[in-house]
């Protein structure tokens, strides 16, 4: 590419709390953790580090409290390589925070307070928000943002993609159908997509929300198992890699971002899933939501696992080899 491609990510800024532990205390009982620890967190803007990681040029707009933790996490964005120009700060509420209970599995559990996240409204989202972006992603459950973050991108000829997660699943296909009709890429995982489908089997439920929403592309990520994609009524699939999970938080918006990374490379489909999944792969080696790996893992990662001519093409299109 001639000139660096920017993504715009919008949604959560959090500060993530880690308790790594094999029980859940009943009331007026106390456990013991293995460990705790703490760092940056919420979806959009994990999403926002992982884009910076893999090359591409990283924009994120979001809300937080006007306090040491907001000061803290968009020095940490900074740090990244990521344009905070338009995050907003607000006095009234603190900066969110999330509880992460995470098993000796690396399975997890989360406690949210949304705080300041709730302060990003409409009226925060611009055409100059979104001067020299390519491609608008929107990991939030709240429909008025999405609505309006799509008619401004699809205004100015950008791609768009939504990652709502459960808050916009349980509000139901016909709440949320106008607001995601003509999005490029939906993102969900499989529990999300099994409530939205209403079907136990992912790929019936898939197909079950396309039938009904208008999208180029449906991706339904399986955990362990991989991922699909739902794309002119055909399905593709791609196996996860095979990994020793430490912490999962994150590894969806770390899938998700590859997975745009690659779209705006312009990768085939099934080379766009294998990005993802070695992405996401390794971001569950390592502990806490931000650990996505950097460009050059995931290339020595697909290399050794017989990947090199995606990799290569990759690093073309980057314009790096």
């Amino acid at each position: 590419m001639k000139k660096q491609s920017v993504v715009l990510s919008m949604g959560n800024l959090n500060l993530d709390i880690y308790i790594k532990t094999d029980a859940i205390p009943r009331p007026d009982e106390s456990v013991d953790a293995y460990e705790t620890y703490m760092g940056g967190g919420g979806s959009a803007a994990n999403f926002s580090v992982a884009v910076a990681r893999l090359g591409l040029g990283s924009r994120f707009l979001g809300s937080v409290g006007n306090d040491q933790f907001g000061d803290m996490l968009i020095k940490e964005l900074e740090s990244e390589g990521v344009d905070t120009r338009f995050i907003k700060r607000v006095s009234h509420e603190r900066t969110g925070t999330v509880v992460v209970i995470v098993g000796l599995d690396g399975s997890k559990r989360m406690i949210r307070y949304s705080g300041a996240n709730l302060g990003l409204t409409p009226n925060d989202i611009t055409s100059d928000v979104m001067s020299g972006v390519s491609h608008v992603h929107v990991a939030l459950g709240r429909v008025e943002i999405i609505e309006t973050a799509k008619r401004i991108a699809k205004s100015i000829g950008l791609t768009v993609s939504v990652d709502g997660g459960t808050p916009l699943a349980r509000k139901g296909l016909d709440v949320i159908r106008d607001a995601i009709n003509d999005v490029d890429i939906w993102f969900m995982n499989s529990f999300e997509a099994r409530e939205l489908g209403r079907s136990e089997n992912v790929v019936r439920a898939a197909e079950n929300i396309a039938s009904r929403v208008k999208v180029r592309e449906l991706i339904v990520t399986l955990g362990s198992r991989g991922a699909l994609l739902l794309r002119d009524g055909e399905v593709k699939y791609s196996d996860a890699f095979k990994v020793p999970p430490v912490d999962t938080t994150g590894a969806g918006d770390t899938f998700a971002a590859a997975y745009v990374v690659a779209s705006v490379l312009d990768l085939d489909p099934i080379d766009k899933l294998i990005f993802a999944n070695a992405a996401a792969s390794l971001k569950v080696t390592k502990r806490g939501a931000r650990s996505s790996p950097r460009l050059n893992e995931v290339i020595d990662f697909l290399e050794s696992l017989g990947y090199a001519k995606l990799a290569n093409e990759v690093l073309n299109r980057l314009g790096l080899s």
